[in-house]
């Protein structure tokens, strides 16, 4: 049986984007709804889902930063600088 790709979602990184929220919100739906075209794109490939990336600085309102104070957009190759 061959592998299956993966696809990689994420929204949030910068928590002014909330319209992002809403295209997470029913693109989850979508391919959880039962429909043919669902059906293949769940059964072709591994979806890993990351709806909020940055759930510190959605809630307490940050808007580019968490809570550390980085921007988490600048700071995805080397997490730890």
């Amino acid at each position: 049986k061959a592998h299956k790709k993966s696809i990689i979602i994420s929204a949030r990184v910068h928590p002014g984007e909330s319209n992002a929220s809403w295209m997470m919100h029913g693109l989850i739906g979508f391919l959880l709804a039962p429909g043919p075209e669902a059906q293949v794109l769940r059964n072709c490939f591994v979806w890993q889902v990351v709806p909020m990336l940055n759930p510190d600085g959605v809630i307490c309102g940050n808007y580019r930063c968490g809570l550390c104070g980085v921007d988490l957009n600048r700071q995805w190759r080397r997490p730890n600088e």
